[in-house]
């Protein structure tokens, strides 16, 4: 299968602002701090070098270039604080465009949700078990925020406990994407119904590991969702045995876009 090669664009006001060669130029002009030998590097004419400069300071909100006078070599040109980010953004946005395609191949990430496709291909986390839904309901009691997530996952809301400073640097609202990470540790089986009011499921038992000073069990959820959690040597489980397993709400941690 051949490379694939994603050329990114961005227009301001309507007119191009930067492109592939446009950045290559930029880097160029960091490397070595001419416009004439960035031009030669590049390729291209030093006018067409110079047309691009001009069009692209033209529509900049800020500059990107800056003379540097004296010095050993009597002055050149370089780089803005402005155009130096300019060159970051571009790169991370290349990063993220690759990234968008790699899980187009992918058949197991949806990608009717942007949290959860971004969570796919960019956050990395320790915890096993990951939960996407969205924001049903809030409610503040003293200093604690208890947020309802409505998840095809689970048959009923799952309730997180967070601080109402965390609720509201979240931006959380009623519909709001969130994603709850759960470690595996956090999940505790019950083999009867515990007295438990929120975050309670009925689950089955898929597999049992044997990790050392712990017990490694994989429950399936519902028809198809599986989630990860521990257990002591002393808990007898069984494959296909009928669970419950409660979540402690203190215990979810929340992750969203702005």
């Amino acid at each position: 299968m051949s490379e694939t090669e994603i050329l990114l664009t961005i227009k301001l006001q309507q007119q191009l602002f930067v492109e592939p060669k446009r950045i290559r130029l930029l880097k160029e002009i960091q490397q070595c701090g001419s416009i004439n030998q960035a031009a030669k590097n590049a390729g291209v004419s030093y006018k067409s070098a110079w047309d691009h400069l001009e069009m692209m300071n033209k529509i900049s909100p800020k500059p990107l270039l800056e003379r540097n006078t004296g010095g050993k070599n009597g002055g050149g040109t370089a780089l803005t604080h402005y155009a130096r980010r300019l060159l970051q953004l571009y790169d991370l946005l290349e990063q993220t465009q690759q990234k968008a395609f790699e899980i187009l191949q992918d058949e197991s990430v949806p990608l009717g949700s942007l949290l959860s496709a971004t969570a796919r291909f960019s956050l990395q986390s320790s915890a096993r078990n990951q939960f996407f839904g969205k924001v049903s309901a809030l409610r503040q009691q003293d200093i604690h925020c208890y947020v309802s997530i409505e998840s095809d996952d689970f048959t009923q809301p799952l309730i997180a406990s967070i601080t109402q400073q965390s609720a509201v640097r979240l931006q959380l609202v009623s519909g709001k994407e969130v994603m709850a990470m759960i470690k595996a540790p956090w999940i505790k089986i019950y083999p009867n119904r515990p007295d438990k009011a929120h975050n309670c499921f009925p689950a089955t038992v898929n597999a049992i590991t044997d990790k050392g000073e712990f017990k490694e069990i994989i429950l399936t959820l519902g028809q198809h969702i599986q989630c990860c959690a521990t257990a002591s040597h002393e808990e007898t489980f069984t494959i296909d045995q009928e669970v419950y397993c409660y979540i402690d709400p203190e215990q979810i941690v929340l992750v969203t876009l702005y």
